[in-house]
């Protein structure tokens, strides 16, 4: 081998060791993000946004993103165990109802805990058990979750329990005058 070769091979394998070493993390492949240690996988979260986005009629009054849906399924576990104790609980059977009723016949896990959410939400607000107090006791309940965010779906920022885009140090926007 030539130095030129064994220096473009060793490029190579330093590059490969970059890229494996990215998805190494805990929210490496397949891991849209981890919350508290619970993995919400890449796979359940895009199953969920399609499935929702798909319904007719609409489950939401705007498309899911993928931020938009990582953020629903950090979030959905404490939101639907406070709300079960104020009473508003939404059974799997009935989310599950709901999504055929979508034409969703056999709905992802991660689908459920959207549909669940949405109409527990809706419920709470409707019925008029969800105070000031309550989403204050909420949000510091959200704020205290440890979540490690994909980079490829954002960061996830406590002061408003979402995850948020956010551009890489790396880039830099392209001034309009340019």
């Amino acid at each position: 081998m030539t130095l030129s070769v064994r220096r473009t091979v060793a490029a190579l394998a330093v590059g490969a060791a970059l890229v494996v070493a990215g998805c190494s993390g805990s929210a490496g492949p397949d891991r849209a993000a981890v919350v508290d240690g619970q993995v919400i996988s890449e796979t359940s979260m895009q199953a969920g946004m399609a499935e929702v986005n798909a319904m007719e009629p609409k489950l939401l009054q705007a498309a899911l993103t993928p931020t938009g849906t990582v953020t629903a399924l950090v979030q959905a576990p404490v939101v639907l165990t406070y709300l079960d104790s104020l009473g508003v609980k939404v059974s799997d059977t009935v989310a599950r109802q709901a999504a055929a009723q979508r034409g969703i016949a056999d709905p992802s896990d991660s689908t459920l805990e959207i549909i669940k959410l949405a109409m527990a939400i809706s419920s709470a607000q409707t019925d008029g058990k969800f105070t000031a107090d309550d989403q204050a006791v909420l949000v510091e309940r959200l704020k205290a979750l440890e979540v490690d965010v994909n980079p490829r779906y954002g960061s996830y920022d406590p002061n408003t329990a979402s995850v948020q885009l956010t551009t890489p140090g790396w880039v830099t926007p392209q001034n309009a005058a340019q």
